[in-house]
Formats: C-alpha cells, structure tokens, sequence
C-alpha cells in the first residue's frame, strides 16, 4: 500500500479506489504470474481518453490552426516516445508491479512499458473521479504552462 500511496503523491491525483491505480501498474507479467488482472484494458481506455482531452484542448488554444497542424501536434503529444518521456519524469518505473522476467530484464525503464502504464493511469484516473480531474492530470503534464512552451519551435503553426 505504500507504493500506491507514494504513487498517489507523485501523480496528484489521490484515488477514491486505490484498487485502480493498482490495477493500472499491473503489468501484463505480474498479473499472469499472480493471477490478478493486468492493466491493458485500461491502457486501451486511457489511450482513448487521452486522445480526446488533448485534441480538445487544441482545437480549444487554437482556433485558427489548421486541421492538419492539430492533428500533427496530437501525434507528437501522444506519441510513445512522449508518454515514455512525461512517465520518466514522474519516475513512474519504481511503482510498476512486474513480473520477474520482466524485472530482470530492465522492465522498469522500457519506454513501452512506462508509456503504456501512463496511458493506463489516466484510465484509472477517469474511472475513479470522471472526465474533469483527467483533464486536470492531462493538461498539468502535457500542457504545463498556459502558454504550452513545448508546443513551439517544433514547426508548429497553430498561431
């Protein structure tokens, strides 16, 4: 229960169902070796959720942008290198329930894994409080200043 709890503080989001976020670092090795559920179903959801969230958050900031620059900015926030990235920050390696083979073989810092475990995290996120605190975890790690500073520099034309 204390990598839950410590998970919790680092994400800001505190679960009302800690069974959740759980679930959501159960990876699919830890859950066949311990007959439990892993978290792919909710990796399924939160990949969707995140999709959504962060395509109307840009068509919101940017009302002139091009249908074709929205999306190409939606690829690159969402994109596995990206999740794997904002995972790293969030250390979130160190709360991921692994099976052995996969421990042993570095699992804790394999981009898929770390991408796949925030997508499933912002899953359990909307299954525990619903769209708006999702939204507030989305917009606080991929658009962390009002200006999205990220967003530019990179070829991006949304005005």
């Amino acid at each position: 229960m204390e990598r839950i709890n410590e998970c919790e503080k680092v994400l800001g989001y505190w679960f009302k169902r800690k069974s959740l976020l759980k679930e959501a670092l159960n990876h699919s090795s830890f859950a066949y070796e311990n007959n439990l559920i892993s978290n792919e179903r909710m990796e399924f959801l939160g990949d969707s959720i995140l999709g959504l969230i962060v395509s109307v958050i840009l068509y919101k900031k940017y009302p002139k942008a091009a249908e074709g620059d929205l999306t190409e900015k939606r690829s690159s926030l969402v994109s596995r290198k990206h999740l794997a990235s904002v995972a790293k920050k969030l250390c979130l390696g160190k709360f991921l329930f692994l099976g052995k083979g996969e421990e042993a073989q570095g699992g804790r810092q394999l981009a898929s894994n770390l991408g796949n475990s925030l997508e499933a995290i912002i899953g359990a996120i909307y299954l525990d409080g619903g769209l708006l605190p999702t939204r507030k975890f989305i917009k606080k790690l991929f658009f962390p200043s009002p200006k999205f500073p990220s967003l530019q520099g990179r070829g991006w034309k949304g005005g």
